[in-house]
């Protein structure tokens, strides 16, 4: 979440620079969001993510260990990821090296190479990376089901792609996807720490690229991002697939509401008190706790600017995982059907209260935050402001809500058992 003296500031070329300054501390965390993820590889499933990584292996300016050591060496971090619908771009110093930070990251950002023979090198990472996921059910599970319950949509296919796409990748796709997303008017450059906003703008006027780099790459400067396709929904699935996997796991969800969605945020104290990252959740207690059956039970909401995800994930023992997917819908059931008493929802309302307050003190998830949330939406949510709907939401808008989105038939069921 921001806070009321986080300031935003348009470029003349049209970047969005987000500041924060957070004094009593040393670091200075900075970065670039791209509104540019996964949704957008088109032809090319895993090309956003492919090309984070080969940020990374040269610049006009700097070889690949050049560009690996110019952090390092002062005990910085220099890191990036790629979700669905961003990309970001990201590293944390020393305030009194906020130009080198900046420096880099506008290096890596606006003048790599991505050399032949280090894209072929990468190949070799990224496809150990997909085996990695694909010998983690956890993940593994997600991925699946996202992909049927998306089918047909760019959010559907998996960020890391596929060995046979990742293979096809070649640098003139590198250079395409770059001069398509990577401008100005479809980035946010968002800095946290104690340092002033004048020393920003100063270290950005010094790397930037210059009219020159505009005039090759960002011809068309009136620019839009291509709108994302609308979504439609498809029915319902329920499948069982048989694995190699030792335990079984089950991941059930439905469609939920898109990011900027009103209801955004009863549902976000829903999933938060129902399954979300605390030991006491109703998950939890019901199949964990009072049973045993598993390690892990959870539930998740992901929103994008178009639609939704709810979902509930169980890993357990191939004879207890049934048992847990029914104590689940029971639970879902009790959602729908039962209004939480006033102590359990301010209960719930002060936990979730307090989760956002302590990942607030996460200066470098807090920099990640305002740029994205610039980037979405123009604006940036205070902490004050998130407190403030949490704690307007009533009983009778969760029983709305988990009525609306949590109906047992609207879900869909994806479950990896062992074979026999």
């Amino acid at each position: 979440m921001g806070t009321e003296n986080h300031q935003i500031i348009t470029l003349p070329n049209g970047l969005r620079v987000v500041h924060q300054r957070v004094r009593g501390t040393q670091l200075v965390h900075a970065g670039f969001s791209i509104n540019a993820g996964s949704k957008n590889d088109d032809a090319h499933p895993g090309l956003a993510h492919c090309l984070e990584h080969m940020l990374f292996k040269g610049t006009e300016h700097r070889k690949t260990i050049h560009v690996l050591n110019h952090l390092e060496v002062v005990g910085g971090e220099l890191n990036a990821y790629t979700t669905k619908e961003i990309t970001t771009i990201y590293g944390t110093t020393e305030g009194k090296h906020l130009s080198r930070l900046t420096d880099i990251l506008c290096d890596v950002v606006f003048r790599s190479t991505f050399p032949a023979q280090e894209l072929e090198k990468e190949k070799k990472v990224i496809l150990d990376e997909i085996n990695m996921y694909l010998d983690t059910p956890e993940e593994n599970i997600f991925d699946e089901f996202q992909e049927r319950i998306f089918e047909g949509h760019p959010l559907a296919h998996n960020i890391l792609g596929t060995e046979s796409s990742v293979h096809a990748i070649q640098p003139a796709n590198l250079f395409d996807f770059v001069h398509t997303h990577y401008r100005f008017n479809n980035m946010v450059f968002s800095v946290v720490g104690n340092v002033s906003l004048e020393r920003v703008l100063a270290a950005l006027q010094r790397f930037l690229p210059d009219e020159s780099w505009l005039s090759t790459k960002q011809a068309n400067t009136h620019y839009q991002p291509a709108l994302t396709p609308p979504f439609h929904s498809k029915p319902n699935f329920i499948e069982r697939k048989k694995t190699d996997f030792q335990q079984a796991y089950a991941i059930l969800g439905s469609l939920a509401y898109e990011l900027d969605h009103p209801k955004r945020w009863t549902l976000l104290l829903l999933n938060n008190f129902f399954g979300g990252p605390v030991l006491n959740s109703r998950l939890n207690l019901a199949i964990r706790e009072k049973y045993g059956y598993t390690y892990n039970v959870e539930s998740g909401y992901s929103a994008f600017a178009h639609t939704g995800l709810f979902h509930c994930f169980v890993g357990s023992e191939p004879k207890y995982i049934e048992k847990s997917v029914s104590l689940i819908f029971k639970e879902l059931k009790k959602l729908r059907t039962q209004s939480l008493g006033s102590l359990q929802l301010s209960r719930a309302k002060n936990q979730y209260a307090g989760q956002l307050i302590l990942s607030n003190e996460n200066r470098s998830g807090l920099m990640m935050h305002l740029g994205q949330s610039i980037l979405r939406k123009g604006t940036a949510t205070r902490i004050e402001e998130a407190i403030k709907q949490i704690q307007t939401v009533s009983a009778s808008d969760i029983l709305e809500v988990a009525n609306h989105i949590l109906q047992e038939d609207q879900f869909s069921q994806l479950l990896y058992v062992p074979e026999d």
